[in-house]
């Protein structure tokens, strides 16, 4: 009986003290006709998470599952985390070419020590 209320209490705490890495909503910062700019908010994020964090657009695979077209203007997208000392850490999502589509639906992967999660956004 002891045994029994100490597993319970022991996976009642667990989800309390787990915390995983997220992504937070987009925040556009350029307009139709200019180069990409926009942020996306890591949330819960550890200093090991970000360490071992690579971010990137989803493989076609992801897309295909997702039911996504996954357009070639998509491919330049770049990804960048960046670490900030006041603030929340963020994922910079940037173009060197101007986007003249005026709606852009891709998916976010992101790979840490200890997962891995897609996200999907419509800009």
């Amino acid at each position: 009986m002891v045994r029994k209320s100490l597993i319970i209490m022991v996976f009642c705490t667990l989800p309390g003290v787990t915390f995983a890495l997220g992504l937070g909503k987009i925040e556009l910062n350029s307009a139709l006709n200019q180069p990409f700019d926009a942020r996306v908010e890591l949330l819960s994020a550890s200093a090991e998470e970000i360490q071992s964090l690579n971010v990137g657009l989803a493989d076609a695979e992801a897309f295909q599952r997702a039911r996504i077209d996954r357009l070639f203007i998509l491919s330049g997208l770049r990804f960048k985390v960046e670490e900030v000392e006041d603030g929340a850490d963020y994922i910079s999502i940037t173009s060197q070419e101007p986007i003249r589509e005026p709606f852009l639906n891709f998916l976010i992967e992101a790979d840490w020590s200890r997962g891995r999660l897609l996200r999907e956004y419509t800009v």
